[in-house]
């Protein structure tokens, strides 16, 4: 299964393989300061690792989370990245005939990762670091 690792505020998605009886992490990718895996990365991280399983939505919960040492998500910050979720969702269930409607939700929903992204940016850390 794959896991997010953050370096500062950049996080990494890795996994970790077993070959000849040894554990080894293998980098899947990096986000460089992203706090949402694209649907386009998604798919460029599944064809290249097609037997590593990822769960998504858990990777982009611990994106928007953010690196380990920001303050706590606020309540505001995770129903901002849950409404990302859903309207990303949404657009990929569109039909060919909603892809007008489609297109707004995927802008919705990156003006809201860019909020988040601004808030975290913005955010202090942690005082007992």
């Amino acid at each position: 299964m794959a896991f997010i690792r953050w370096r500062g505020n950049s996080a990494q998605l890795l996994a970790t393989v077993y070959e000849a009886g040894r554990t080894r992490q293998i980098l899947l990718t990096n986000f460089h300061g992203a706090y949402y895996a694209a649907e386009s990365l998604q798919k460029a991280v599944a064809a290249r690792f097609p037997s590593i399983p990822i769960d998504w939505q858990a990777v982009n919960r611990a994106l928007a989370a953010g690196p380990p040492e920001s303050q706590p998500i606020t309540t505001v910050e995770w129903d901002l990245a849950m409404v990302e979720d859903a309207l990303r969702r949404w657009a990929a269930q569109a039909s060919p005939a909603e892809a007008r409607e489609a297109n707004c939700l995927r802008s919705a929903a990156e003006i809201l990762t860019h909020w988040r992204a601004r808030a975290e940016q913005n955010r202090p850390t942690r005082p007992d670091q």
